[in-house]
């Protein structure tokens, strides 16, 4: 029997043999397959392109009894689709093919790797849903999938995966709702689907993974409250459900999670405080609660938290104070409170957090000065509170910061000069210290900040002269506009190597600008505007290749504009208005490519305006976020400008705004105007216009203001104006000479809040109503029809008009009795029908209109109750007064004296004092002139073209 049991020994010896050989040529010629595959990556993996060496020493490969078990290639940049052949590896129990570039999907067959405990394929750019036979791996324990392009939804077979231990797909475009399934994973510790497009709530099931210490569900669109289990999470250290539109109250359940490290609730829509409760969450290190529509008070209990390392509240509503327990949180070395609607003063307790590094309190009501005890936050490297009610002196706790960095207390009330000590901090590199009620000279002041780079001063009292020594500082950004610093500008800062942004608009510096202004080599914003700068404008500034913006407006500059000025090729936005210049606009301005801004207005500019106007206002681009409202501008208004506006207009094609008024323009307005596809504002009102009003025929989308008023515009208003202007919002025509009747479309314009057509030769009946569109008419604010032809009568449609503030059709040949339906005009505060044929009496109930501060029925033969009942008591008199003479009474005429009177001598007053106020101080840069149909434009809140293209 020996010799039997050893040859049957034996036999199973050399099939076990057989088999083996057979399991690693199979391997081995997948891997072959894999190596075929990846072709284009000799240069990484060098040895498996080496016949010598065996494949289970390649890199990236282990095997094990003759058999791979692993493949790791983790950022190897393999640049190909995902390769099918390594679901052909059946013993593979670890595969990480993270960072290796890959595309394309995850085959099918994947379910072939029973065996499979670890996946990674994070960072890829994998696409498509997830492969139902990924859920029949029921030996995983980690599948990382993160940071590719899957889509599709979560199925709820994950729930096959019993042993996944982590399980991580943020960074996909992974949707639906997240099934109750993944509550089964019991043994889940780690699950992250972050930045993904799951919605609806966050299913009850995931109160069982009591094993997770990771949870997070950030930038979803996961709704409703916070699951009701949150508090069987005892394990969790880290949750985030930020980024979501989670509602409700942060429920007092969560603070049972006595290991969390870090909760991160920012960016949702709570309502109702924190919890009371916060502080027995003892081990919380980051706390993230900005932007939570959070009200309140701030409970005393998250004094409680001392191992604090980092809070953010910013951005809530609480409208209450900082607790003083704040202070006892002794590891706080991160603290942002910005835009809470914080109030009351700020504790001094705060200055207890010795390891604060940066402090944000900025956007809030805090009153008071701020606290010595701040002195002693000796690591405070990033100190903001600007925008506060904060008063008192800031020499005494800068100085002391020796490690600080940034500081920012602009915008609050902060007075007193500022001492050379605050150089002490010897780290400091930016200073914001704008709008507050600082005065002093500087002259010494900033002398010894060597590393300082941005100083902004603006909005303040300072005096004296600007010091030559901020050369030597390595500014970048300097900021002095709005003070009241005197003399000619320092030389030696005109030639600064490192200053890329210098502001000194709207001091009182005088003299010459001087050529050696061209050293200023480095600069791309450079503002003078506002002060009593004279003498021309410097041929050298067309050697400042690097400018962007360039403001010399508001001064004294006399000459014509120099031809190297549009040597500065790269100006996106150029401001020279209000000076002295005389002379052409160049033709060389085509040169300006960049240009997408340029103001000249109020000069004394003449000749035509250049077709070359156009050489920039082409290029869409990001302009600067201070002169983003200037994006698009064309001013050239309030010149003397003649010829006709030139056809090349069109080529303006980001033109969003275009001024031209207060010049001696003539002829016809050119059809090109109605090419401008991104035109929102257009006045060309007080100029020697003629010809039609729209002499283009396709609707101007994006056109929300236009004034042609005070010209010799002619014919008629078109019948079709509602759908060639259909988003007009105001819209001037007055004191031109129009013809026929008011379209009815014109009234009917949705959009349509202020309209102006007085003083032209209109006739016909005003059109009160607009079939099926009555609320369009309730837009108008501002009607003006006065000195025409109208005629015809008013009746009760005149209630269309329910946001009417100011009616005024005086001067017409209007009759019949005024409709009582005027005192349905609720908002009405002008009122004017005087100088027509109206008769009967006024109605009882225009006295009611509590806003009316003025009406006018005079030259009518109406009856006129007392104005002076109709705007203190409000009561009407029982009896109409007969004017058969057409005439008001003589003790309204008194009245309307006494009130005009008053209201004159007021208007005179006020213009002496501002007179005297603008003498002694100069005015803020201004791109256009405060007429009253500017005015009418400027107030226009401006939609963006492409809402209304669209």
């Amino acid at each position: 029997m020996a010799p039997k049991d050893g040859i049957s020994f034996l036999t199973i010896l050399f099939v076990c043999f057989i088999a083996s050989s057979a399991l690693v040529e199979s391997d081995i010629n997948n891997l072959h397959a894999l190596r075929d595959a990846v072709t284009g990556s000799e240069g990484i993996l060098q040895n498996w392109f080496n016949s010598e060496i065996h494949p289970c020493n390649w890199t990236g490969i282990t095997c094990e009894r003759k058999t791979v078990v692993a493949i790791d290639l983790s950022s190897v940049p393999l640049h190909v689709p995902f390769p099918p052949c390594i679901t052909a590896f059946r013993s593979l129990r670890m595969l990480n093919l993270s960072r290796c570039d890959l595309s394309g999907n995850i085959p099918e067959t994947f379910g072939n790797l029973q065996n499979l405990q670890y996946l990674e394929l994070s960072n890829n750019q994998l696409t498509g849903p997830l492969p139902f036979s990924l859920y029949d791996l029921k030996m995983l324990k980690e599948m990382v999938l993160e940071r590719n392009n899957f889509s599709g939804q979560l199925s709820p077979a994950i729930a096959q995966l019993q042993n996944l231990t982590k399980l991580l797909i943020s960074k996909n475009n992974i949707s639906g709702e997240l099934p109750p399934e993944l509550g089964s994973l019991r043994n889940l510790e780690v699950l992250g689907f972050h930045h993904n497009r799951f919605d609806g709530s966050i299913p009850e099931a995931f109160g069982n993974l009591t094993q997770l210490f990771y949870l997070d569900a950030s930038k979803n669109k996961l709704t409703g409250s916070i699951f009701s289990g949150i508090s069987k999470l005892l394990n969790l250290e880290t949750l985030d459900f930020s980024s979501n539109s989670f509602v409700g109250q942060i429920p007092n359940e969560m603070t049972h999670l006595k290991n969390l490290k870090r909760l991160v609730l920012r960016f949702n829509y709570f309502m109702g405080g924190i919890p009371k409760e916060i502080g027995n969450m003892k081990q919380l290190k980051q706390l993230f609660l900005s932007e939570c529509n959070l009200s309140g008070t701030i409970p005393w209990s998250i004094g409680d938290l001392r191992s604090l390392s980092e809070l953010d509240i910013s951005g809530n509503s609480f409208n209450s104070e900082l607790p003083s327990s704040i202070g006892d949180l002794g590891n706080l070395t991160f603290l942002m409170a910005n835009g809470a609607k914080l109030i009351g003063s700020i504790p001094k307790e705060l200055g207890n957090c010795k390891k604060i590094t940066l402090l944000r309190l900025s956007f809030n009501a805090f009153t008071g000065s701020m606290p010595v005890e701040f002195g002693g936050l000796e690591d405070v490297r990033h100190f903001e509170v600007e925008d506060n009610n904060l008063s008192g002196y800031i020499n005494d706790l800068i100085q002391k910061w020796e490690h600080v960095q940034h500081v920012n207390l602009a915008n609050n009330k902060f007075s007193g000069s500022i001492l050379p000590t605050i150089c002490e901090a010897k780290l400091l590199q930016t200073l914001d210290l704008h709008s507050n009620d600082l005065t002093g000279s500087i002259e010494e002041t900033f002398k010894g900040c060597k590393n300082l780079v941005h100083l902004d001063l603006q909005g303040n009292h300072f005096t004296g002269r600007i010091p030559e020594y901020l050369a030597d500082l390595p500014l970048r950004t300097l900021e002095l506009s709005y003070n009241y610093f005197t003399g000619v500008l320092p030389v030696k800062l005109l030639e600064s190597s490192t200053v890329l942004e210098m502001n000194l608009n709207n001091n009182k510096l005088s003299g010459h600008i001087p050529e050696s202004i061209g050293k200023l080599h480095s600069v791309q914003m450079l503002r003078l505007g506002g002060n009593f700068l004279e003498g021309s404008i410097p041929q050298a500034i067309g050697t400042l290749e690097n400018l962007t913006v360039l403001t010399l407006d508001g001064n004294r500059l006399s000459g014509s504009i120099p031809q190297e000025l549009f040597n500065c090729t790269n100006l996106v936005m150029l401001n020279l208005s209000s000076n002295n210049l005389i002379g052409p606009i160049p033709r060389s301005i085509l040169q300006l490519t960049s240009l997408t801004g340029l103001v000249l207005s109020h000069n004394q500019l003449s000749g035509s305006i250049p077709d070359e106007i156009c050489g920039g206002f082409t290029n869409p681009g990001h302009p600067d976020s201070e002169y983003v409202q200037h994006h698009g501008l064309l001013d050239l208004s309030y010149n003397r400008l003649t010829g006709g506006i030139p056809p090349a207009i069109k080529n303006c094609v980001i033109l969003q705004e275009l001024h031209l008024q207060g010049n001696l323009l003539n002829g016809s307005i050119p059809t090109e105007l109605g090419e401008l596809k991104n035109i929102r504002t257009v006045d060309l009102s007080f100029n020697a216009l003629d010809g039609s009003m729209l002499p283009w025929s396709a609707p101007l989308l994006t056109l929300q203001g236009l004034s042609l008023s005070n010209n010799h515009l002619n014919g008629n208003i078109p019948a079709e104006i509602g759908r060639m202007l259909p988003n007009i919002a105001v819209l001037n025509l007055s004191s031109n000479a129009f013809m026929s009747s008011l379209p009815q479309s014109l009234l009917c314009i949705m959009s349509l809040n202020r309209l102006d057509v007085s003083d032209n030769n209109l006739s016909g009946e005003i059109p009160l109503s607009c079939p099926g569109y009555e609320e369009s008419l309730s837009s108008l604010v501002f009607f003006d029809a006065s000195s025409n032809g109208l005629s015809g009568s008013l009746d009760g449609s005149i209630s269309n008009f329910r946001q009417l503030a100011t009616l005024d059709i005086h001067n017409n040949s209007l009759t019949g009795s005024l409709p009582s339906a005027l005192s349905k005009l609720s908002y009405l505060n002008y009122l004017d029908l005087s100088k027509n044929d109206f008769s009967g009496s006024s109605p009882c109930g225009i006295c009611n209109i509590f806003g009316l501060t003025f009406a006018n029925f005079s030259g009518n033969q109406i009856g006129m109750h007392s104005l002076s009942d109709c705007t203190t008591s409000g009561i009407c008199a029982s009896d109409s007064i007969d004017h058969k003479d057409g005439h008001p009474h003589h003790h309204v005429i008194l009245k309307a004296v006494i009130i005009g009177g008053t209201i004159l001598i007021v208007i005179l007053l006020g213009t002496y004092l501002g007179w005297k106020l603008l003498r002694s101080r100069p005015r803020p840069m201004q791109f256009e002139a405060p007429t009253q149909c500017e005015s009418e434009l400027s107030s226009l809140q401006l939609i963006p073209p492409q809402a209304l293209s669209s």
